[in-house]
Protein backbone atom coordinates (compact mmCIF):
# COMPACT_ATOMS: atom_id res chain seq x y z
CA UNK A 1 0.00 0.00 0.00
CA UNK A 2 1.41 3.59 -0.81
CA UNK A 3 2.80 4.79 2.42
CA UNK A 4 0.97 8.50 1.62
CA UNK A 5 -2.28 6.54 1.52
CA UNK A 6 -1.59 4.69 4.50
CA UNK A 7 -0.87 7.96 6.39
CA UNK A 8 -3.68 9.40 5.30
CA UNK A 9 -6.25 6.18 6.22
CA UNK A 10 -4.99 6.13 9.79
CA UNK A 11 -4.97 10.13 10.20
CA UNK A 12 -8.88 9.96 8.97
CA UNK A 13 -9.68 7.01 11.12
CA UNK A 14 -8.18 8.76 13.74
CA UNK A 15 -9.71 12.48 13.95
CA UNK A 16 -12.99 10.26 13.28
CA UNK A 17 -12.79 8.67 16.35
CA UNK A 18 -11.50 11.78 18.11
CA UNK A 19 -14.09 13.96 17.07
CA UNK A 20 -16.81 11.51 17.87
CA UNK A 21 -15.63 10.82 21.38
CA UNK A 22 -15.55 14.28 21.56
CA UNK A 23 -19.14 14.96 21.01
CA UNK A 24 -20.29 12.28 22.91
CA UNK A 25 -18.53 14.38 25.82
CA UNK A 26 -20.00 17.67 25.60
CA UNK A 27 -23.76 15.98 24.37
CA UNK A 28 -23.51 13.43 27.67
CA UNK A 29 -22.62 16.14 29.59
CA UNK A 30 -23.40 16.95 33.29
CA UNK A 31 -23.15 20.44 33.53
CA UNK A 32 -22.78 20.59 37.62
CA UNK A 33 -19.30 18.22 36.85
CA UNK A 34 -16.50 20.68 38.07
CA UNK A 35 -14.40 19.14 34.65
CA UNK A 36 -16.01 21.64 32.81
CA UNK A 37 -14.81 24.63 35.04
CA UNK A 38 -12.32 27.28 34.02
CA UNK A 39 -9.64 28.90 35.70
CA UNK A 40 -9.22 28.76 39.55
CA UNK A 41 -11.96 27.73 42.43
CA UNK A 42 -12.68 26.38 45.22
CA UNK A 43 -13.84 23.65 43.76
CA UNK A 44 -10.39 22.53 41.84
CA UNK A 45 -8.40 20.28 43.60
CA UNK A 46 -5.37 18.99 41.34
CA UNK A 47 -3.74 15.99 43.63
CA UNK A 48 -4.95 17.12 46.50
CA UNK A 49 -3.82 20.72 45.93
CA UNK A 50 -6.54 23.27 45.92
CA UNK A 51 -6.09 25.99 42.78
CA UNK A 52 -7.85 28.64 43.91
CA UNK A 53 -5.56 31.44 43.56
CA UNK A 54 -4.01 33.14 40.30
CA UNK A 55 -0.17 32.03 41.42
CA UNK A 56 -1.02 28.81 41.80
CA UNK A 57 -3.48 28.34 38.55
CA UNK A 58 -0.20 29.93 36.29
CA UNK A 59 1.96 28.58 38.49
CA UNK A 60 0.01 24.53 37.56
CA UNK A 61 -0.24 26.01 33.85
CA UNK A 62 3.63 26.62 33.72
CA UNK A 63 4.59 23.25 35.22
CA UNK A 64 2.38 21.26 32.55
CA UNK A 65 3.67 23.40 29.64
CA UNK A 66 7.21 22.74 31.01
CA UNK A 67 6.17 18.57 31.64
CA UNK A 68 4.61 18.29 28.30
CA UNK A 69 7.54 19.87 25.79
CA UNK A 70 9.90 17.50 27.87
CA UNK A 71 7.95 14.81 27.71
CA UNK A 72 7.69 15.62 23.98
CA UNK A 73 11.57 15.94 23.55
CA UNK A 74 12.07 13.03 25.91
CA UNK A 75 9.89 11.05 23.82
CA UNK A 76 11.15 12.50 20.04
CA UNK A 77 14.70 12.66 20.38
CA UNK A 78 15.94 10.77 22.77
CA UNK A 79 13.92 7.80 22.57
CA UNK A 80 14.50 7.21 19.25
CA UNK A 81 18.32 6.72 20.51
CA UNK A 82 17.62 4.00 22.95
CA UNK A 83 15.27 2.67 20.46
CA UNK A 84 17.28 2.28 18.06
CA UNK A 85 20.11 0.70 19.84
CA UNK A 86 18.26 -1.67 22.51
CA UNK A 87 15.29 -2.63 20.71
CA UNK A 88 16.56 -3.23 17.40
CA UNK A 89 17.27 -6.91 17.20
CA UNK A 90 19.34 -6.25 13.85
CA UNK A 91 21.82 -4.03 15.27
CA UNK A 92 24.57 -5.98 16.75
CA UNK A 93 27.42 -4.07 17.31
CA UNK A 94 27.02 -1.41 19.29
CA UNK A 95 29.42 2.03 19.13
CA UNK A 96 27.45 5.30 20.59
CA UNK A 97 27.35 3.23 24.42
CA UNK A 98 28.80 1.60 26.62
CA UNK A 99 26.74 -1.42 27.65
CA UNK A 100 25.88 -0.17 31.03
CA UNK A 101 25.27 3.55 29.75
CA UNK A 102 22.64 1.77 27.57
CA UNK A 103 21.42 0.12 30.03
CA UNK A 104 21.10 2.80 32.63
CA UNK A 105 19.61 4.90 30.08
CA UNK A 106 16.67 2.62 28.75
CA UNK A 107 15.61 1.73 32.58
CA UNK A 108 15.88 5.47 33.32
CA UNK A 109 13.92 6.84 30.38
CA UNK A 110 11.27 3.99 30.62
CA UNK A 111 10.87 5.21 34.50
CA UNK A 112 10.52 8.88 33.70
CA UNK A 113 7.98 7.94 30.61
CA UNK A 114 5.72 5.63 33.27
CA UNK A 115 6.07 8.45 35.95
CA UNK A 116 5.14 10.98 33.26
CA UNK A 117 2.47 9.02 32.34
CA UNK A 118 0.88 8.91 35.63
CA UNK A 119 1.17 12.62 36.27
CA UNK A 120 -0.27 13.05 32.53
CA UNK A 121 -3.65 11.52 33.66
CA UNK A 122 -3.51 14.01 36.62
CA UNK A 123 -3.94 17.01 34.06
CA UNK A 124 -6.18 15.03 31.80
CA UNK A 125 -8.97 14.16 34.62
CA UNK A 126 -8.63 17.87 36.40
CA UNK A 127 -10.48 20.43 34.77
CA UNK A 128 -11.06 21.08 30.51
CA UNK A 129 -9.18 24.10 30.70
CA UNK A 130 -6.27 22.37 32.19
CA UNK A 131 -6.40 19.43 29.70
CA UNK A 132 -6.62 22.11 26.23
CA UNK A 133 -3.45 24.08 27.77
CA UNK A 134 -1.70 19.96 27.90
CA UNK A 135 -3.41 19.62 24.63
CA UNK A 136 -1.34 22.87 23.16
CA UNK A 137 1.79 22.52 24.97
CA UNK A 138 2.17 18.76 24.21
CA UNK A 139 1.50 20.39 19.95
CA UNK A 140 4.07 23.02 20.61
CA UNK A 141 6.57 20.82 21.78
CA UNK A 142 5.86 18.26 19.07
CA UNK A 143 5.96 20.75 16.00
CA UNK A 144 9.25 21.98 17.88
CA UNK A 145 10.87 18.39 17.73
CA UNK A 146 9.25 18.22 14.12
CA UNK A 147 10.93 20.97 13.00
CA UNK A 148 14.40 20.05 14.77
CA UNK A 149 14.76 16.66 13.41
CA UNK A 150 13.68 17.18 9.53
CA UNK A 151 16.12 20.50 9.91
CA UNK A 152 18.95 17.50 9.88
CA UNK A 153 17.40 15.45 6.76
CA UNK A 154 17.94 15.97 3.05
CA UNK A 155 14.89 15.50 0.78
CA UNK A 156 14.89 13.98 -2.60
CA UNK A 157 11.65 14.44 -4.09
CA UNK A 158 11.51 17.52 -3.26
CA UNK A 159 9.04 19.35 -5.99
CA UNK A 160 8.93 23.30 -6.17
CA UNK A 161 6.50 24.61 -8.52
CA UNK A 162 5.89 27.87 -10.46
CA UNK A 163 2.91 30.16 -11.00
CA UNK A 164 2.15 31.04 -14.89
CA UNK A 165 1.70 34.29 -15.96
CA UNK A 166 -1.43 35.93 -17.35
CA UNK A 167 -3.77 35.29 -14.25
CA UNK A 168 -3.45 31.09 -15.12
CA UNK A 169 -4.28 28.70 -12.13
CA UNK A 170 -1.78 26.58 -13.38
CA UNK A 171 1.09 25.40 -11.51
CA UNK A 172 3.85 23.48 -12.99
CA UNK A 173 6.17 20.90 -10.52
CA UNK A 174 9.72 21.80 -10.86
CA UNK A 175 11.94 18.84 -9.48
CA UNK A 176 15.13 20.03 -7.82
CA UNK A 177 18.40 18.15 -8.14
CA UNK A 178 20.41 18.43 -5.69
CA UNK A 179 24.15 17.28 -6.64
CA UNK A 180 25.85 16.74 -3.42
Amino acid sequence: MDKILLLKLCVYINLIIMFVFSSLLFIFNKYDSSYFQIGWSKNFIFVSIEIDTPLRYLSLCGFIIVFNISEIFLNDIAMPLIQFSTYNPYKRVINDFTRIELEMYSNVIFFIQTTKRFIQIYVTFSQIDIALISLLSSQTGVAMAIHYLLDKKEFQNNEQYIHLPYNTEEFIPITVQNNL
